[in-house]
């Protein structure tokens, strides 16, 4: 679903944009900049101000270079819509991989769609789709998730006993089935994410404090409820899977049926060998 959001948004991005300057300067630069940000938002699968700022940036940055390179162009477009994703991706030679890709497409495309922008409806279309699939490109490079990413980040900017549960709950997020859960559940866990995600981000903010003892009776509430919080999602999440997988032993029919077959297998192979040796 996240990939064909992404797809959409990049085929609405350059099959439209080489057409935004013929709305005139104001609407044609409103115009590239909802669709920088519409694609940086597809691209980062999480609302983000970086996602955002960087969609905005690019857009900006493509609609004054269209007309001296649309390579260049679509470069910067897809590069800058994809760098909070960038920002996810977890090893250096990963990061730059991620950005070379998108890059490399991004020029690709830009330069396919403006140079075919007057052709045939049916070619325009064909090009349209080549350069849609060009934009989900980076996403064959795997990135960290959003919110494990921001706990990663907020670990590293609070003390123990803070920074343990928020790298545990990064770990956890990594590692959790969505679709175990059902859709009351599902609602759930977002909802005790995002607030996780929240409650860390006060917890740094009073370690950068410093402040006084009632601070610091606050941040041991703080450091509790994180606790509760990480606790809390694990249980559902071990609860989810025990279920899932007492729902699997207890359907044997398939396991039934296959032990029924194998059994009349043996039986007929073993009648073939016994009329073999007979005639033998």
């Amino acid at each position: 679903m996240r990939a064909l959001s992404l797809l959409v948004a990049s085929a609405v991005a350059f099959g439209v944009m080489p057409f935004a300057g013929r709305l005139g300067l104001l609407l044609g630069a409103c115009l590239t900049v909802s669709l920088g940000v519409l694609l940086a938002l597809g691209a980062s699968h999480a609302p983000s101000a970086v996602a955002v700022t960087s969609g905005a940036l690019g857009a900006f940055s493509a609609g004054v270079l269209a007309e001296y390179s649309a390579a260049l162009a679509g470069a910067l477009l897809l590069g800058l819509a994809f760098a909070e994703r960038t920002l996810r991706v977890r090893d250096v030679n990963g990061r730059l991989l991620h950005l070379g890709v998108a890059l490399g497409a991004g020029a690709v495309a830009g330069t396919v769609s403006t140079l075919y922008a007057g052709a045939d409806p049916l070619v325009r279309g064909v090009v349209v789709v080549i350069a849609a699939v060009l934009g989900t490109a980076p996403l064959l490079i795997p990135a960290d998730d959003p919110i494990a990413h921001a706990l990663d980040d907020l670990a590293s900017s609070v003390s123990d006993p803070s920074r343990s549960t928020l790298r545990a709950g990064a770990e956890l997020r990594r590692n959790v089935d969505e679709s175990l859960l059902d859709s009351q559940s599902v609602k759930d866990a977002k909802l005790a994410w995002r607030n996780l995600v929240r409650l860390g981000r006060a917890r740094a903010r009073l370690d950068r404090s410093k402040a006084s003892a009632a601070a610091g009776a606050v941040m041991a509430r703080v450091d509790q409820r994180l606790a509760e919080h990480v606790a809390s999602l694990t249980r559902m999440y071990t609860a989810a899977d025990s279920v899932a997988a007492a729902t699997l032993s207890l359907d044997d029919g398939a396991l039934a049926s296959v032990a029924e077959k194998g059994a009349t297998l043996d039986e007929v192979s073993s009648a073939i060998v016994d009329e073999v040796e007979c005639l033998s």
